[in-house]
């Protein structure tokens, strides 16, 4: 009898986690399809790659930007109305970026799906860990991670086929019967997750902070695309706003520590600290290349937008294979070596682009793809882990908004960052196929020097020594 309520109830968590999966499909397809969609939109929408750009950057950081309210909303508002309300501000964002007929009502569309989502994907771990009361966590964190593991390989393929047989506008409106079922499923069977009325209260000063710290220097560097003169107005005026900000958020976290958003006693840890920094440059790594590559096979490689998606499975592939077995070593070895590896790996399988024209062999490219993505799926999990080393209990829940909040600003500077970077080399050169090629050259070596720079932090993550028996 008692193995039958044990089965019964363990059927019953796998259910609840089936449907926040269900839920979170949405936002997860949107972030990978978008990078397809760049060269398409900024043909439709008669702009260039610098303004476009925000799209991709905009979603994320205002992912980064939401992820600490989740935190906090989900100690206070029902999960399960938390969840199905950030599933329709989903659904108004994709209905409005789809309706778009210019680039700011895209951009201001993105920042409301990317608001949306910044609350579903983090509340999803949240109660899973509630509905399974801490135990079977590894299984069942892989089954609402899968995914966030397929994502990379279908979604560009699935965006490509869309763009190619509807328009871009068709990868938002996608969104609307996808977030309508899942709307009605999780309406009828998710749990309630009543709220422990617990923990911190929001801090507005921090949010406020944080978003101007963030967007001013991601201002900062894609106006510089444009200029060599780093003391124009255009240029230092964000940056002015950026370190301001900075200042005044450090002098906020040391007067009122329990009320910061990040408390500065987290960064005593050096695990901590490496792992925040390694995040913010990681992001750099993996989303700024997913915004040139697709570029790189349309305009230089003349691809259709399906063929580039189908370019983009290989590296899927390599994150799925190595995240699979990525997790046992590091608890066997520690996060350094693990990911000092998968830096090396990244950055010598990235190389080839540095050289690549319209003519390089496509299987060498291909090639380096997949060997990229086992490099690259070396990072996330081993960062996150380490990122927990030496903090008190007390401190865990801070530092998972922390990281994740870290781990989306470093993706929206990577796709800036080097956006910026091959606007900038085409700056006053004619935009000839030679030309254009060569910018990206530039913008992949970008790309590679910011990855090697991390091998820096990533020596101060934990390494574990194997008992001799």
């Amino acid at each position: 009898m008692q193995s039958q309520i044990t089965t019964s109830k363990k059927s019953s968590i796998i259910v609840t986690c089936a449907l926040l999966v269900i839920g979170a499909l949405a936002p997860m397809l949107d972030s990978t399809m978008a990078n397809i969609a760049v060269n398409s939109i900024t043909q439709s929408l008669n702009t260039n790659v610098d303004n476009v750009q925000w799209v991709v950057t905009i979603y994320v950081l205002a992912i980064g930007i939401v992820v600490p309210i989740a935190g906090w909303a989900i100690d206070w508002i029902t999960g399960k109305q938390l969840y199905i309300w950030a599933l329709v501000g989903f659904l108004a964002g994709s209905i409005f970026s789809g309706m778009a007929t210019n680039i700011t009502m895209l951009i201001i569309g993105r920042i409301i799906q990317g608001a949306a989502a910044g609350i579903i994907i983090p509340t999803i771990s949240t109660l899973v860990v509630r509905a399974a009361n801490g135990k079977n966590l590894g299984y069942l964190m892989s089954v609402v991670g899968l995914p966030m593991v397929l994502m990379p390989i279908l979604g560009p393929t699935i965006g490509g086929f869309i763009i190619d047989k509807l328009s871009w506008h068709w990868i938002f409106y996608i969104n609307i019967p996808i977030v309508l079922i899942s709307l009605v499923v999780l309406a009828l069977w998710l749990p309630k997750f009543t709220p422990n009325r617990q923990g911190k209260r929001l801090d507005i000063p921090s949010i406020f902070l944080f978003t101007g710290l963030f967007t001013g220097f991601i201002l900062r560097i894609t106006k510089f695309s444009h200029t060599t003169n780093l003391w124009q107005n255009a240029v230092l005026w964000p940056l002015g706003i950026g370190l301001a900000c900075l200042i005044s958020y450090v002098i906020y976290a040391l007067i009122f520590p329990k009320r910061a958003l990040v408390s500065l006693t987290l960064f005593k840890s050096q695990s901590f600290s490496a792992a925040s920094i390694l995040l913010l440059m990681s992001g750099i790594t993996l989303n700024g290349a997913m915004f040139l590559l697709p570029l790189y096979f349309q305009n230089i490689r003349g691809l259709s937008v399906i063929w580039a998606g189908i370019y983009l499975i290989p590296q899927g592939i390599g994150m799925l294979l190595t995240r699979t077995q990525v997790g046992k070593i590091t608890d066997q070895i520690g996060a350094r070596w693990v990911v000092i590896v998968g830096i090396l790996i990244a950055t010598l399988s990235t190389l080839p682009f540095v050289f690549a024209d319209a003519n390089t062999n496509k299987w060498l490219l291909l090639g380096c793809l997949l060997i990229r993505g086992t490099g690259v799926g070396a990072f996330t999990i081993p960062i996150m882990s380490d990122s927990y080393t030496g903090l008190k209990p007390n401190q865990i829940p801070e530092a998972t908004s922390a990281t994740r909040m870290f781990q989306n600003i470093g993706s929206a500077f990577g796709t800036a960052i080097l956006a910026t970077v091959m606007t900038h080399a085409m700056t006053g050169n004619t935009p000839t196929i030679s030309n254009i090629s060569a910018s990206y050259n530039v913008a992949f070596l970008w790309s590679i020097i910011i990855t090697l720079v991390a091998l820096i932090p990533a020596w101060f993550l934990s390494v574990k020594h194997p008992q001799k028996s």
